[in-house]
C-alpha cells in the first residue's frame, strides 16, 4: 500500500513538472535517428536558455553553459512530437517537437550565476519612520529614538551593499525621516515612501518603523536589557504596492539601557535585511523578466468613452489583456496593466493605441514599471 502512495505520489509530482513545461520546436541532426533526436533536445535546450537569458549573457558564456548542461538533454527535456527521420547522406535529419522543463533549466543556469549576473541588483533606497506607534517608548530621550535609528539603519546599510546591492544616499533617507516625522500622516506613509523612492530613482524602497519596544528592569542590579520589534516592508515605487512585509524582533543586555537600545537597534537591521534579501531577488526577477504590473498615467484623458476605448485597444494587443481603471478626475486618467511583457512593450502598446485613436501622445516620464503620458 505504500508502495502505491509512493508511486501515486511521484507520478503526481512528474506530471506536475511536465505541465510547467515549454514547448520547443527544433531541428535535430546526427549520425543514427537516436542521435538527431538527442540533437534536437539540446537544440530546444538552448532554445529555452534564450528565453531565460538575454542573448549578450549567452553569446559571453555559450563555452559554460554547453558544459553545465552537456549530457542533460533527456533530464531536462522529452520529445512530445517527432518527425520522420530523413537521411541526407551526411547522417540523419529530422524536427521534435519538444518540453522543456524550464524550473530544471532555471536551476541549472542558476548553479552558473548567469542570471544574476545578467539582472544585475536593484537600487534600493532605505527609509524609516521616526515616529512610535502610540504608547511606544524608546530609551529616555530623543537622542535614544535618534541612536536607535541611527544604528537600525547602519546595520541594514551594511547587509545590503555587502551582497553587492546599490543603496541610494543616507543624507536623502534622513530628509524623508524629518518629513514624516513633521507631517505625522501615518496613513500615507506608503505612498510617501514609493514616490520618495520614485524621486530618486530606486527601483525598490525599504521602508521600516519600531511598532513595539518593550524594556526589561535591572539586569544584575547595574545593568539594563531591551527588546526591540521592528517591521518592514518592501515596495514597489512605480506601482506603491507593498512587495512583502516582514517582521523581526532582538533582545539584548548592557551596562545601560541606551547602550542595551543600540546594539538590539544594530541586532534587528540586520535581522531585517537577511529576511528581506530573498523578497528583493524575487521581486527584482520578476521585474527584470518583464512580468509585473505597470502602471500608465494618462495625463488629459478622462473622458469615460475615450478611456473605454483606450483600455479595448490595449486588450487587443497580445500579453496585455488584463487592464483595469484605478483612479480618473481631473483631466488624468489611471491604468493598470498586469502582463508578462516588459515595460518597453507596454509603453509601445500605449504608443500604438494612442496613435489608433487619433491621439498625439509625449512621454514625459518613464520610471521602472510607471509610465506618464500626455495628451497634446
Amino acid at each position: 500500500m505504500h508502495r502505491i502512495v509512493a508511486f501515486a505520489l511521484l507520478l503526481t509530482l512528474a506530471l506536475g513538472g511536465i505541465a510547467r513545461a515549454d514547448q520547443f520546436t527544433a531541428t535535430g541532426r546526427g549520425s543514427s535517428e537516436d542521435a538527431a533526436v538527442t540533437n534536437g533536445l539540446n537544440s530546444a535546450i538552448d532554445l529555452a536558455v534564450k528565453q531565460i537569458l538575454d542573448e549578450e549573457t549567452v553569446k559571453k558564456n555559450k563555452q559554460k553553459i554547453a558544459a553545465a548542461l552537456k549530457g542533460k538533454a533527456r533530464k531536462l527535456a522529452r520529445v512530445v512530437q517527432k518527425g520522420d527521420a530523413e537521411f541526407t547522406g551526411a547522417g540523419y535529419e529530422l524536427q521534435v517537437v519538444a518540453d522543456v522543463n524550464l524550473k530544471a533549466l532555471e536551476n541549472e543556469i542558476n548553479a552558473l550565476g548567469l542570471m544574476q549576473d545578467a539582472m544585475g541588483n536593484p537600487r534600493i533606497m532605505v527609509l524609516y519612520n521616526p515616529n512610535l506607534p502610540q504608547g511606544a517608548t524608546l530609551g529616555q530621550t530623543r537622542a535614544d529614538l535618534e541612536a536607535f535609528f541611527d544604528n537600525s539603519y547602519g546595520a541594514i546599510v551594511d547587509v545590503l551593499v555587502d551582497k553587492g546591492f546599490d543603496v541610494i544616499d543616507r543624507a536623502s533617507a534622513l530628509k524623508f525621516a524629518v518629513q514624516v516625522a513633521e507631517t505625522h500622516e501615518m496613513d500615507l506613509d506608503t505612498n510617501k515612501a514609493a514616490l520618495y523612492g520614485l524621486r530618486y530613482n530606486a527601483d525598490l524602497v525599504l521602508y521600516y518603523q519600531t511598532v513595539g519596544i518593550g524594556r526589561v528592569g535591572a539586569w544584575n542590579q547595574t545593568g539594563s536589557s531591551a527588546k526591540i520589534f521592528l517591521r518592514a516592508q518592501l515596495i514597489n515605487p512605480s506601482t506603491s504596492r507593498i512587495v512583502a512585509s516582514k517582521d523581526v524582533e532582538s533582545g539584548s543586555m548592557a551596562g545601560t539601557i541606551q547602550e542595551a537600545l543600540y546594539r538590539a537597534a544594530k541586532d534587528v537591521g540586520q535581522k531585517i535585511s537577511v529576511v528581506m534579501i530573498d523578497a528583493i531577488k524575487k521581486s527584482w526577477k520578476r521585474e527584470k523578466s518583464g512580468a509585473g504590473t505597470f502602471i500608465v498615467v494618462l495625463d488629459g484623458v478622462a473622458d469615460v468613452d475615450e478611456i473605454a476605448g483606450f483600455k479595448s485597444g490595449l486588450q487587443a494587443i497580445p500579453g496585455m489583456e488584463n487592464i483595469r481603471e484605478r483612479e480618473s478626475g481631473g483631466g488624468t486618467t489611471t491604468i493598470e496593466i498586469k502582463s508578462g511583457s516588459s515595460a518597453d512593450a507596454v509603453k509601445s502598446a500605449v504608443n500604438k493605441v494612442g496613435k489608433q485613436l487619433g491621439w498625439s501622445l509625449k512621454l514625459v516620464r518613464s520610471e521602472g514599471a510607471r509610465s506618464t503620458w500626455k495628451r497634446q
